[in-house]
Formats: structure tokens, C-alpha cells, sequence
């Protein structure tokens, strides 16, 4: 990717635009940044997804990076990448933009590091996650709260229909309790308001940002093509190995916990 497009794409936020953005993420626990990648940047990702999916041994039940997820047909369906960044320079160009990062630091008020990032795509039929607050995966990292955020750069249009995220307007101001039955789980549905939620329409090149409290959720993608994002994770920090930390602990997660072995272990029933 050429300077002359990170230039130019940066250009687009000016200092009122910023201002606006930074005013709606502590209002409603999430914002979007309108156009951020031009259409050449967008689609040069397109193409590297796509590169992506059809690597050699990413099919492979074994793979720590591969996620499988039931599909509509009750098989498991090729689900995600996470990790992402060290086998794909291209991804790494977007989830490190100039002018993403120059509006999340305004947001943040400080220096934004990656923490995390997967590519996630969500199959035609495919069901969407329960609302939840990322923050309770993330409080073994000793960072406040209002430091972390999340990131989804939109490759494709997003809405209700396609399985895109939806929101509970400000709830990103504390670490809700989950249902009586389990209190220390995601947070309890049935206590949120449901007047309060929004689901964005996005374009490519979008990038909707949200705080690690803001409850979030996705519907079933009911369209006709795959919803294909990235979503890198990022905290306010002068921690340059936090990426490094994070996956260390989450390699070993993944092993003690068997996530993302489901299907070698139905393949392998008989065994």
C-alpha cells in the first residue's frame, strides 16, 4: 500500500469530525468513523482476504489460529483467523493505519497499542454472538476499562440483515452482572433495555470503534454473501508487548480449554 493513499485516507478526518466521533463514543459507548479507508485501501483488503481463506493448512482441526463455528447445515464452518497480523502484512497496514490510529488516540486521549486482532467471516446462514462486554475476558490485563477498545473495519456493507453488530446505548460504564444462575457470566439479556439498542448501517471503508463495556451483539447472517471483518483490539498504553502477553496467555487458554478442537473431536469419535 502506497503513502499517497494513507495520506490522502487520513485527510478525511478533519479536527471537527474527530470532535464529534470522540463526543458519541463516551455518550453511547461506540462511534463510527465514516469513510476512513478509501476505495482503493478497501479494496486491496478484499483481495488479501481472500488470499487469506485459501492458505494451505488453514482447514486443519489442529490449527490454534483456525475457529470453526456450526453452519446452517449443522457442519462446522470455517469461523475466523486470530491471530492475523503476523501472516498477513496487508492486515497489519489496516489495523495500523495513520488515520486510525490518529482518531484513536483523540478518542482515547493516549497512545494507542494493539492488543489483539482476528478476521472474522460469518457465513450466509451463520448464527451472531449473545450480547456481551469484552472487558470480562480482559480484566486479567490490569488495564482500565475506558483505556481499551475495539475496532471493526467494514470490508463489505454491514447492517441487521447480514449479521452485523448491535449495540445497547450507553452501557459502557461499568462491568454488568451476568443472570442469577451465574453471576460472574456474560451479562443478563433480560436486564438491558432493549429500546436502547442500535445497529449501525456500514459502508467499506467504515470503521465502527466501541468501548471493551459497551454490551454488543450480532444477529444470524440472513444475506447472501459471508460478513467478512477485522477487529483489532487496541489499549491506551506505553506497552509495546501487550500483543505479545495477550497471546501468550491466549495460546495456553485455547490448549487447557480445547477452544477450536470441536470439530477435530467430532471428526474423531471413534478414535
Amino acid at each position: 500500500m502506497t503513502s499517497t493513499l494513507m495520506e490522502k485516507s487520513a485527510q478525511l478526518l478533519s479536527d471537527d469530525d474527530l470532535d464529534t466521533y470522540k463526543k458519541q463514543y463516551w455518550k453511547d459507548g461506540y462511534t463510527v468513523l465514516r469513510g476512513l479507508y478509501t476505495p482503493a485501501e478497501t479494496e486491496s483488503y478484499r483481495r488479501e482476504v481472500e488470499r487469506l481463506f485459501h492458505l494451505d493448512g488453514l482447514d486443519d482441526d489442529l490449527n490454534l489460529r483456525t475457529e470453526f463455528r456450526r453452519g446452517p447445515d449443522g457442519r462446522y464452518a470455517f469461523d475466523r483467523l486470530d491471530p492475523v497480523l503476523d501472516i498477513s502484512p496487508g492486515m497489519t497496514d489496516a489495523a495500523k493505519h495513520p488515520a486510525l490510529l490518529g482518531a484513536l488516540r483523540t478518542i482515547l486521549d493516549g497512545s494507542p497499542e494493539v492488543l489483539k486482532c482476528k478476521l472474522i467471516r460469518k457465513e450466509p446462514g451463520t448464527n451472531g454472538y449473545i450480547p456481551h462486554q469484552d472487558f470480562l475476558y480482559w480484566q486479567w490485563l490490569d488495564e482500565s476499562p475506558d483505556k481499551l477498545c475495539t475496532a471493526v473495519i467494514n470490508l463489505y456493507p454491514s447492517d441487521a440483515r447480514n449479521g452485523g453488530l448491535g449495540f445497547y446505548r450507553g452501557t459502557h460504564h461499568a462491568l454488568l452482572p451476568g443472570p442469577a444462575s451465574d453471576p460472574q457470566a456474560d451479562c443478563d439479556p433480560t436486564a438491558l433495555d432493549a429500546a436502547s439498542i442500535e445497529m449501525p448501517s456500514l459502508e467499506p471503508g467504515d470503521v465502527l470503534v466501541f468501548h471493551s463495556l459497551a454490551v454488543h451483539f450480532s444477529g444470524r447472517n440472513a444475506g447472501e454473501v459471508p460478513r467478512t471483518v477485522l477487529l483489532p483490539s487496541y489499549c491506551a498504553t506505553d506497552d509495546s508487548g501487550l500483543y505479545r502477553k495477550y497471546y501468550q496467555r491466549e495460546v495456553v487458554r485455547r490448549c487447557k480449554e480445547m477452544v477450536g478442537f470441536e470439530r477435530y473431536f467430532e471428526r474423531n469419535a471413534a478414535i
